[in-house]
């Protein structure tokens, strides 16, 4: 049983249908295949299959290798990219295979197709997201790895920063320690002093009768009196010492404070950023998913 005029019509009224001679002109096309590729029906049959190419696959071998299974009455089918009028893109789902006579000569090649832009042109633009984010995921990436090895110098010297300021409490123990010592030997003196003072009061009253002795104890009081500056000079450059001291651990404590000041500020940019990131990866969750969709159409067509 042949195939009924009804049918044939139905077919070619429904879908996209070309086809070629053996050399590749058009000799037939249905209206949706005119209306897909935006030329009229008059037009398209004054031109041949590569005039419905790109120049980039007409000239190459692929091109010539096409034709020559076709030609060899092999059947194809693919998703292709074809150029409608004013050189639009236009992608189609095509199935070609060979047209015989009674004999099974070779007498052409038809061509059914479905148009495939829309989704395709989709694809394409999810692939342009997909790779313009992965893209700035990328520089975020470098961004934050420069932030944390900002953030790791700002530690180490924060470290630093704390070793000097235990030395400089172990400075002022040594000087506090110094400075008890001191005290110690200026009580002595005092003590010593007083006992003088008791002896050279004595000494006056005896003056007349032992004025050496006197001047002994004289001699012994100016001795301590220079010890007592001595002493008393030794503890004001202690003191301006511990002084200075306090000064630079008050200053390492301010600059402590502004580099831990920096740090957070380290590591809030590295959170926002890391906030980023979580807004891309949602992005590209959902260019994923949308890529699954229009992949699950193309497989179920």
């Amino acid at each position: 049983m042949g195939i009924s005029s009804e049918f044939s019509s139905s077919v070619t009224k429904n879908l996209a249908v070309v086809t070629f001679d053996t050399k590749t002109n058009i000799t037939y096309v249905s209206d949706l295949f005119a209306q897909t590729m935006g030329y009229s029906k008059e037009e398209l049959l004054t031109m041949k299959h590569r005039d419905l190419c790109f120049s980039s696959f007409v000239n190459s071998d692929s091109y010539t290798e096409f034709w020559n299974r076709l030609l060899a009455g092999q059947s194809f089918q693919d998703q292709v990219l074809r150029k409608g009028k004013r050189d639009k893109k236009i992608y189609l789902e095509a199935n070609y295979f060979p047209l015989r006579d009674e004999a099974q000569n070779l007498t052409g090649v038809c061509k059914i197709c479905f148009d495939k832009t829309k989704s395709t042109s989709a694809i394409n633009e999810a692939l342009t997201d997909i790779t313009s984010v992965s893209d700035a995921i990328e520089q975020m990436y470098d961004s934050q790895m420069k932030h944390m090895r900002e953030t790791k110098s700002m530690m180490a010297s924060m470290q630093s920063s704390s070793t000097d300021n235990l030395e400089n409490t172990g400075a002022l123990k040594n000087d506090t320690t110094e400075i008890g010592q001191i005290t110690k030997t200026v009580h002595e003196i005092a003590y010593h002093t007083n006992i003088l003072a008791v002896n050279t009061a004595l000494q006056a009253v005896r003056s007349s009768e032992n004025s050496n002795g006197f001047s002994v104890v004289a001699k012994e009081m100016r001795k301590l009196s220079k010890d007592v500056d001595q002493s008393s000079e030794s503890i004001r450059e202690t003191l301006q010492n511990i002084l200075h001291e306090v000064e630079s651990l008050d200053k390492t404590s301010k600059q402590t404070s502004e580099q831990v000041d920096s740090a957070l500020n380290g590591f809030k940019q590295n959170q926002d950023s890391l906030y980023e990131l979580e807004a891309s990866s949602e992005k590209i969750k959902d260019n994923v998913a949308l890529l699954g969709q229009l992949f699950q159409v193309k497989q179920n067509e």
